[in-house]
């Protein structure tokens, strides 16, 4: 009997020290995983290695060494840090394989989409139906290319008929005085905003040609400061609604967020000082935003971040939704809806003066309204950048651990970058460290007023920048980065 006992005691000794060494491969594999992740200050990480290699080793030494109570009290502290490691290691992976897909992409790419378009009343039902001249707008950019690869679809060489009107091309092909017109995706969507004479429904579209365009942005910076563009696409992604330059200096752990109505009209780079809205500039992709608003503010603006909005809104629900405070009470003019701009189809939000805790159609439903406000886009600007700030306070806070892995799925639905991956582990590990961030706001202004948009000869309302606040904007940027002027 006593020969069986001790045997018996055996095999649970010999089962403690497996597990030992099973907890302790766990550790080591934590470590391996926090090390890599470099989200840490140095002295922060090796306090956390001495005391995990102190555990370990006296742990390991009681259960091999040490008499019953002891024995049993080094499992017990060995199997907590054991079980502490197993969750930080599945916490960890799944942030490197996070940080490692979102920042590591040098190279953007956008869409342009052409359409071949007939009268609804014509007989023309493919490209190969195509009996007369094909039209197109002289400004379009890549007409070319489009030409080109019509022949390609149809088989046989086209008459084309340029025009420097859009509108009359539209009501030649309604008169089909030519066959079809080829026309860019955003810019036909656009002229039944603006000529209410012509009704979608009077055409077809009978083909798409699609171009996608690779940009290549490699970014020099010193590391510690720079400005960040943010552009948040439309669901068509198309019309870019939301444009911010975040500003981060992280030896003095400022942030400045420089929010720019959607509809402000400046020089679009690589036009020869042709104007265009910031939104509609959205249809050649963020790097004409980017780029344009760097030659317009006259600083550095190599980084971007591509926020589509209407991923939005499965972020705010996988976060538990945000708080959101109005200073006024007001009726949203847009509907519950997503992915569409048919507000007849949904009930409209009534918002009462003070704070509420939005979901996520209900917080992308604010962030689009603008018509509700006397102060229009300024104020829809202001209540994104409130927005932006909500949902960083939900990220950080403790609630997010418990459904992580869908959280870091949203975020990479989300938004595009070029961002690296060392400037996030840097503003994680700044405030590990205990910066205390100060975060600053500022937005430019401008006066109501209409001219031609979209790179054509359509007019649509516009917003003059007023260079006074544009000025005072810049010079603030460069205070935050310590630029001299």
């Amino acid at each position: 009997m006593a020969k069986s006992k001790k045997k018996m005691n055996s095999k649970v000794l010999f089962g403690f020290k497996i597990l030992g060494v099973i907890c302790v491969l766990l550790m080591i594999c934590f470590l391996y995983f926090l090390g890599k992740l470099n989200i840490l200050p140095s002295m922060y990480y090796f306090l956390i290695v001495f005391l995990f290699f102190l555990v370990s080793l006296l742990s390991l030494f009681g259960i091999f060494k040490f008499k019953k109570v002891l024995k049993i009290f080094s499992f017990i502290l060995l199997l907590l840090f054991g079980f502490i490691s197993s969750f930080g290691c599945y916490y960890l992976y799944h942030t490197d394989a996070f940080l490692n897909q979102s920042f590591r992409n040098r190279k953007m790419s956008y869409t342009t989409t052409y359409y071949v378009v007939a009268s609804s009343e014509s007989s023309v039902s493919s490209v190969s139906s195509i009996n007369s001249s094909v039209g197109y707008y002289n400004g379009s950019s890549l007409i070319e290319d489009a030409m080109g690869k019509l022949v390609e679809s149809g088989g046989k060489n086209y008459s084309y008929t340029p025009y420097d009107d859009v509108v009359t091309m539209f009501q030649n092909v309604l008169a089909q005085a030519i066959s079809v017109m080829l026309v860019e995706q955003t810019n036909y969507n656009l002229v039944f905003d603006i000529n209410k004479d012509l009704k979608k429904e009077q055409f077809k579209v009978i083909d798409e040609i699609k171009f996608n365009t690779e940009v290549e942005n490699n970014v020099e910076t010193d590391g510690r400061k720079f400005n960040i563009y943010i552009g948040g696409n439309d669901f068509t992604n198309s019309l870019m609604d939301f444009n911010m330059v975040l500003t981060i200096n992280m030896d003095t752990h400022k942030v400045l967020m420089t929010s720019f109505p959607r509809d402000y009209y400046i020089p679009v780079s690589g036009f020869d000082g042709r104007r265009d809205t910031l939104s509609f500039m959205g249809a050649r992709g963020v790097e004409t935003n980017r780029k344009s608003l760097e030659e317009f503010l006259g600083i550095d603006l190599g980084y971007f971040v591509k926020i589509q909005t209407h991923s939005l809104v499965g972020i705010v629900d996988e976060i538990g939704g945000i708080e959101y405070c109005s200073d006024v009470t007001f009726t949203t003019t847009h509907a519950k809806i997503l992915d569409d701009y048919d507000d007849r189809k949904g009930e409209k939000m009534y918002v009462t003066k003070g704070c509420h805790h939005f979901n996520g159609i209900e917080t992308l439903t604010v962030a689009r309204e603008r018509l509700a406000f006397p102060d229009g886009d300024r104020q829809r600007q202001r209540n994104c950048q409130q927005i932006i700030k909500a949902i960083l306070k939900q990220l950080i806070s403790v609630n997010t651990i418990t459904n992580y892995n869908n959280i870091l799925n949203s975020l990479n639905e989300l938004y595009q970058t070029n961002l690296p991956r060392e400037v996030i582990t840097d503003l994680i590990k700044e405030t590990i460290d205990g910066a205390n961030w100060e975060i600053l706001e500022q937005s430019v202004n401008g006066s109501d007023s209409e001219n031609y948009v979209h790179l054509t000869n359509l007019r649509s309302y516009v917003m003059n920048p007023d260079m006074n606040t544009v000025h005072l904007a810049v010079q603030k940027i460069k205070e935050t980065l310590e630029i001299e002027n």
